[in-house]
């Protein structure tokens, strides 16, 4: 791919990026790649049904087009992977983390599986550091509160993809990690100035840029030190004048999704297109609910923005001869490994991940114990999570009874009621907030017998406090939901806590 052989239609596409609906190579990617010369498409869970269908759907989307596209995905771990089977399983960062091992072997045998499946960009590491315990939408997505622990962990997993011939975006620039609104659902404000930003949340971007990452991820967040006016995605001061200038950053840029709450329905196509290309991204990313007239319109918008001269040609060349370098190192063939080849390391690294913060004399649980369990029923704590994706509880790894809290079903008052008839409670607890269901029923119970269970943010364990024991997962996987009932029958809990936790 030569830049001075492409129209300005097919730069247009190589800086658009798009989800789109289906299994197989169909009408919407036809349409998208041959009609309109988008270079880049994004899959999500609900495009995979197996390893050998998304393999040949990728293959499929190539020989299809005329220049190479970059397919893309986040496959951060734990929560958040769109391959749920049959590839290495990444635990999640925070998992990760917790076991105090070295990331780089497991993260690039992810990457690596990736590779095999004809992927070229993953969206990750997370460099966010989660400072703030009420974070809807990262917590236990980053790898801790410590800038410069998080920023050792970026770096190496950074590596550990680019070695394996995956782009690792690193997000959600310039970070995500203090804030409590979800930019899925809201716009998100910082006020913070640029000297507390260089001391926490730039460190890992800092580190990252200086060891050599080739790809960083853009937040729609506003941090109003920087840029009163625009979101991060939409920001030339935060984007040029910040990321590449200050920072020193030569990769390539993409956005977070531009259809999300915090952008979309705020600005109209027009000012998203514009404001995102000239304030410095190189590729603008739409997911959402992938509508082809919708996406079409996005694409004769840039291009009318082109004509008239509100984007100059110029700002085209920048990002596109950068995309196609970059697509000519990471869209080679690789050569074919083996997938999965680390399952019994990823099983060994979920068990040291399982974190006992203390237990006051509950633990280990015994076969003849009296216990009842009791398990949430999991919703999804933020749109980046699978939709649909299959949860176990504890029964299918541990003897004792087991009731669902489930607030629609009204059933406080009879949970209450049943743990008073047992010595020891196994409490789950996902994503608890003050007030609400499960504050209230733990408020009811001996607290002095609750082994408390925090399957995803281990700042559960803040709010509920003075619990019997306190374990932490930070993945509510099936992967991790085995090991902690495993961990609380022997009783040999490894995991450190990558956070501080006032309980």
């Amino acid at each position: 791919m030569n830049i001075n052989q492409l129209s300005i239609e097919e730069k247009i596409g190589q800086m658009l990026c798009f989800a789109f609906r289906g299994t197989t190579y169909n009408h919407q990617l036809k349409t998208l790649i041959e009609n309109y010369h988008v270079g880049n498409v994004v899959e999500f869970a609900h495009n995979i049904t197996s390893y050998e269908q998304v393999k040949q759907l990728n293959d499929d989307i190539q020989l299809h087009a005329k220049h190479p596209i970059f397919i893309s995905l986040d496959q951060e771990g734990g929560m958040v992977r769109r391959l749920m089977e049959d590839v290495t399983y990444l635990p999640g960062a925070m998992s990760l983390s917790a076991t105090g091992e070295d990331i780089y072997p497991v993260t690039r045998a992810c990457g690596e599986d990736l590779k095999q499946l004809g992927f070229h960009i993953n969206y990750a590491p997370v460099a966010d550091i989660n400072s703030n315990p009420l974070n809807p939408v990262i917590n236990s997505r980053s790898y801790g509160d410590n800038p410069q622990k998080v920023a050792e962990q970026v770096v190496r997993a950074s590596k550990a993809f680019q070695d394996a011939m995956i782009l690792p975006m690193v997000k959600h620039f310039p970070g995500h990690g203090d804030t409590n609104v979800d930019s899925h659902l809201g716009l998100p404000i910082v006020k913070k100035d640029k000297a507390t930003l260089f001391q926490e949340e730039l460190v890992p971007y800092i580190e990252a840029i200086r060891e050599g990452c080739e790809g960083v991820m853009i937040s729609h967040i506003l941090y109003d030190a920087i840029d009163p006016a625009f979101p991060s995605s939409l920001s030339y001061p935060m984007i040029t004048e910040l990321l590449k200038q200050e920072l020193g950053f030569r990769g390539l840029i993409t956005t977070d999704s531009l259809t999300m709450a915090a952008i979309w329905g705020r600005y109209s196509i027009e000012e998203i297109v514009k404001n995102g290309i000239m304030a410095g991204n190189d590729i603008l990313v739409f997911c959402g609910k992938a509508d082809l007239e919708e996406q079409i319109t996005i694409i004769k918008t840039f291009r009318q923005l082109v004509m008239r001269g509100e984007i100059p040609l110029s700002r085209l060349d920048e990002s596109v001869e950068k995309i196609i370098a970059l697509k000519q190192k990471y869209t080679k063939v690789p050569r074919k490994l083996a997938l999965n080849r680390l399952a019994p390391y990823t099983d060994e690294l979920i068990e040291k991940s399982i974190t006992k913060v203390y237990d006051c004399g509950l633990l280990p649980l015994q076969k003849n114990d009296s216990v009842l369990m009791l398990f949430p029923k999991i919703h999804l704590a933020s749109l980046v999570d699978n939709e649909e994706e299959g949860y176990e509880t504890f029964k299918k790894h541990l003897p004792y009874p087991e009731t669902i809290i489930d607030e629609e079903m009204g059933n406080l008052e009879n949970i209450v009621q049943m743990c008073t008839k047992y010595d020891k409670i196994l409490l789950a607890t996902y994503q608890v907030k003050t007030g609400d269901y499960f504050t209230k029923l733990y408020e009811q119970l001996d607290k002095s017998k609750v082994i408390l269970v925090c399957l995803r943010s281990p700042y559960d364990g803040v709010i509920l406090k003075k619990s019997g024991a306190l374990i932490c997962t930070y993945d509510c996987t099936k992967e991790s939901i085995g090991a902690v009932c495993q961990k609380c029958k022997d009783n040999t809990f490894t995991g450190s806590l990558p956070v501080r936790l006032e309980v």
